[in-house]
């Protein structure tokens, strides 16, 4: 990584660390959170594999009940209070853009970390490499559309802090995911009402944030992806032409002084 970069990756793991230090469950967005993790809950069977890339304290990757789960997170103190928290899962420090991983995985979530990313094109390359055809890379993100609210909310204490973002859009990282060669399957929004306010934040979010137009004001982005089949290469056939008259008797000689070329050879006999 560039200079720039390793300054960037520095800055961010310095305000993930402190967040960490004073994160609470009492903050006032845990609702939006725990919102999350019913949607996560309805897409993601438990029993799965599951690598979870930004996990944070792994809150939502232990409600999964993965038979395997995998937290990387760029913050080492998140990563130590995941740990205490949730023995049964795997936490790692780690940088989504090196993931170094030997290990492939049903299921591998970005739950809030796109925007948050020095190089987005890099690491959905680095996820292609631990996916198998039948992976599904679930990803939500906040619109672009909530960048001043959300600015708003943080500065009232009512969202959690966060340093400049890249706010893509749904339509940006189709094209980034498919530059991976990944696959967008599905995509769509949820939670029109971020706060825990009794009725209401029920009726907005399971009913309200579904129908049109209002479900385009949704804060969270979806997306459900899967990583395109590469074709089978094979080596081509090599044909062997003898164009010769009155060589019969050589002909048997001169093919079988022919090597093998490709994925096999073909011997003809024009005569």
């Amino acid at each position: 990584m560039t200079e720039t970069a390793l300054q960037y990756q520095k800055a961010r793991r310095t305000h993930w660390d402190r967040i960490a230090d004073k994160k609470q469950s009492s903050y006032p967005a845990v609702y939006y959170h725990r919102r999350l993790r019913k949607i996560y809950q309805f897409l993601v069977p438990p029993g799965q594999k599951v690598l979870e890339i930004g996990c944070s304290t792994g809150d939502l990757l232990s409600r999964l009940k993965p038979s395997l789960g995998v937290g990387i997170d760029l913050s080492g103190q998140m990563v130590k209070r995941g740990a205490k928290r949730y023995p049964r899962i795997h936490f790692m420090q780690g940088d989504a853009h090196h993931l170094c991983l030997n290990k492939k995985f049903d299921v591998i979530i970005l739950s809030d970390l796109v925007n948050d990313l020095w190089d987005v094109q890099s690491v959905f390359e680095e996820i292609r490499e631990i996916a198998t055809p039948r992976t599904r890379i679930i990803i939500n993100t906040y619109s672009r559309l909530w960048e001043l609210p959300l600015t708003v909310a943080q500065h009232l204490g009512l969202a959690t802090q966060l340093l400049p973002q890249n706010w893509l859009t749904a339509e940006d990282l189709t094209g980034l995911l498919n530059i991976a060669d990944i696959e967008v399957i599905r995509h769509w929004a949820e939670v029109l009402w971020p706060l825990n306010t009794p009725l209401l934040s029920r009726f907005f979010n399971r009913f309200v944030a579904k129908i049109w137009p209002f479900r385009y004001l949704d804060l969270a982005n979806f997306i459900i992806a899967r990583p395109i089949a590469k074709p089978e290469l094979r080596k081509p056939l090599v044909s062997v032409i003898v164009p010769v008259r009155n060589e019969a008797g050589n002909i048997p000689q001169i093919f079988a002084r022919t090597s093998g070329m490709g994925g096999g050879t073909e011997h003809h006999n024009n005569q």
